[in-house]
């Protein structure tokens, strides 16, 4: 059997799938891969690293008692920024022990990374594959996108 047979239909959520399925996993852990479903290959892993480098500088600036530190302030251009995936992920996590979302964050960050490597995959075996996004299926408008034009004129 070749590979374009195998990978024909691929799925890029499928790890995502596989993660919400899980039993050995945590519940925090499978929430996270279903918040996930449906986001961009490279928002999701660009997001993740970005919300892992300002949860560790966050825990770093705590570790040596810098209270708005690095960390504060990188999670603080995050909140501003208001991006979707990363507020949802924000707001599963900003309430677990900081040790916790890091090691959760650090999961996550593979998890993304792995499920955006098929991307290589597929285009090395020349298979006619593409990830559409749950935003570029949306049939009309959005309560995001409605909310994006009144804080643009503000």
């Amino acid at each position: 059997m070749k590979v374009q047979d195998v990978m024909r239909g691929y799925d890029y959520d499928l790890p995502l799938m596989d993660a919400l399925s899980d039993p050995e996993l945590s519940v925090d852990r499978r929430v996270l891969a279903g918040a996930t479903v449906g986001i961009g290959l490279d928002t999701a892993y660009l997001s993740v690293c970005q919300l892992e480098e300002a949860f560790s500088a966050l825990a770093s600036d705590h570790a040596n008692g810098v209270e708005q530190g690095r960390g504060y302030e990188d999670l603080a251009d995050i909140l501003k920024d208001q991006s979707p995936y990363q507020m949802r992920v924000w707001h599963l996590l900003d309430t677990t022990p900081l040790q916790l979302a890091l090691e959760d964050l650090a999961w996550l960050k593979s998890l993304t990374y792995r499920r955006a490597r098929m991307a290589r995959v597929v285009r090395e075996e020349k298979l006619m594959l593409r990830y559409v996004t749950d935003e570029a299926l949306c049939e009309g408008v959005t309560a995001s996108q409605l909310m994006a034009r009144v804080s643009a004129v503000d």
